[in-house]
């Protein structure tokens, strides 16, 4: 089973640090020649209900970090080579896509709802109102962070860091491995929804 061969796909439980000030202000705009297939993958790896198996009790109200993260936003600060082996059938665009991790691993990226396909009902929230709900902690609410999607050199294959918070003491991170296959980008590994 691909899920088993693409070994460590386990859920990291990670804690977050605060967001440091200032952080929208080093975010750049998504670089055109990523934006698309970027907006895709995250499109694709939205929190939906099934997720909610991760918190004691169901989220009704996600919202989504406007300012993806940076490896020093994680704690502790696993690169993808750390967490997930490359599938033996793509060897190349892992390590390809690993290698674009390194080279952007410190830059964090402004999204922008107009570029998810489709756009999602959840909220983008910037650097002080993610911190603010993480200090008042209100039930039901979650937050999805997102890093970069780092690709493969024929864009064929990616990796993107996901962490979903919520307050009531949930946190759950990890590496997600995908690959386009007939136009559309895939989950070869990562968080796995309910019946899936």
């Amino acid at each position: 089973m691909l899920q088993q061969a693409l070994l460590g796909a386990t859920i990291a439980v990670v804690l977050f640090t605060a967001l440091p000030a200032g952080a929208d202000r080093d975010a750049i705009a998504l670089p055109a020649d990523r934006a698309n297939d970027s907006y895709a993958i995250y499109s694709l790896l939205l929190p939906k209900a099934p997720l909610d198996h991760i918190s004691p009790t169901n989220i009704q109200d996600w919202n989504l970090a406007a300012t993806t993260v940076a490896i020093s936003d994680m704690n502790p600060a696993v690169p993808p080579k750390g967490e997930l082996k490359a599938p033996p059938e793509n060897v190349q665009g892992f390590n390809e896509a690993a290698r674009d991790f390194e080279a952007w691993k410190n830059q964090r990226f402004q999204l922008d709802l107009k570029g998810f396909h489709p756009a999602p009902a959840l909220p983008l929230l910037n650097d002080q109102q993610v911190n603010d709900l993480r200090s008042t902690r209100p039930p039901n609410v979650g937050i999805a962070f997102f890093s970069g999607v780092y690709f493969s050199n024929d864009r064929m294959a990616a990796l993107v860091y996901v962490n979903v918070w919520c307050a009531n003491f949930c946190n759950a991170g990890e590496w997600v491995y995908l690959e386009k296959q007939g136009g559309s980008w895939v989950r070869r590994s990562g968080i796995l929804e309910k019946g899936a």
